[in-house]
């Protein structure tokens, strides 16, 4: 298809209905990205106070992307030091951009703000905020990745799997590691109706209830098309991959946790949530089962392990 055809194309799909419009999408990325002998990827990572895991984070999955775009948003810690030597020692991968707008936590605030049509695109919502680092990426698919998730050798052995296949989206989940460093965390509750009742917004993520593992969802995809839109928690991701009926061919599912989630050994864990979901959850951790050996060695790698432990390589 030649370039104005394309398009053309794509300005007619823009004006199509839902279902019409997810087909069309999904059909032209198909066909642009058919050809393709390599994969480029460029890692997404939003950041704010990382400063406890930011580094190892980086280093977990530097050499298997091709662009590591941080976007910091306000921080106040020692983050954007740690961003600078990152650059020092990626140059030229590791690209640095600074979004300068307060967000909304988590929960009530998020919604009830969003829930206002002419506050859709304030820069505020966690939705505008992607979309703007989604912009700044500049391969062809973009991996969603946190500033307190380390790389597990799963994911590298799913990344070559997906690399080497047709696939466009690879979906995975984390496992949600206790602050002793030791075990996955559990959930005191799994009563998920319950624990959502005394809330402003009477709803939680199903992980909520289980809490030993992150939400699998779909982390590595296509850039083009794709777009966040809020939802009842926070943002959700918009893909022709995920919404036209032909999507979910395209998906390589993963069901071993491709990272270790390091979200509550962080000194303030709950900072992205509003009170009310705050409350909810701390109020729900409880220990759970011990890491396996793999998990035990791949914290150990990056000096994580248990604290007064040795790193190991």
């Amino acid at each position: 298809m030649r370039f104005p055809r394309v398009l053309d194309a794509i300005s007619k799909v823009r004006r199509a209905p839902g279902r019409v419009r997810w087909e069309t999408e999904y059909a032209i990325l198909k066909a642009s990205l058919a050809g393709r002998r390599a994969k480029h990827i460029s890692a997404m990572i939003r950041v704010k106070d990382e400063e406890e895991f930011l580094y190892p984070v980086v280093k977990s999955i530097g050499a298997h992307v091709d662009e590591i775009v941080i976007v910091d948003n306000l921080s106040s810690d020692r983050t954007p030091a740690i961003i600078t030597a990152l650059r020092r020692e990626y140059p030229g991968k590791v690209i640095a951009h600074e979004y300068p707008y307060r967000l909304l936590r988590r929960g009530s605030e998020n919604r009830e703000l969003a829930g206002r049509p002419e506050a859709r695109s304030s820069p505020h919502l966690s939705a505008t905020y992607y979309n703007w680092c989604l912009r700044r990426c500049r391969g062809p698919f973009v991996l969603k990745w946190d500033g307190d998730m380390i790389a597990t050798d799963r994911f590298e052995k799913a990344l070559r799997e997906w690399c080497a296949s047709t696939k466009l989206v690879m979906r995975f989940k984390g496992a949600n590691v206790h602050p002793d460093r030791q075990h996955l965390v559990a959930a005191r509750s799994s009563d998920l109706e319950a624990l959502a009742s005394g809330m402003a917004v009477p709803f939680l993520p199903t992980w909520i209830a289980s809490m030993s593992y992150a939400a699998a969802e779909p982390r590595l995809f296509p850039k083009r098309f794709a777009r966040y839109r809020m939802g009842r928690w926070t943002e959700g991701l918009k893909s022709p991959c995920l919404h036209a009926r032909g999507g979910p061919e395209s998906w390589h599912e993963v069901s071993e946790p491709c990272f270790l989630h390091l979200k509550f050994c962080k000194r303030a864990p709950y900072s992205d949530y509003s009170p009310d979901v705050e409350r909810v959850v701390s109020s729900n951790v409880a220990l759970g089962p011990a890491l396996t050996p793999e998990w035990q060695r791949t914290l150990r790698r990056w000096g994580l392990g248990p604290r007064g432990s040795d790193p190991q390589t």
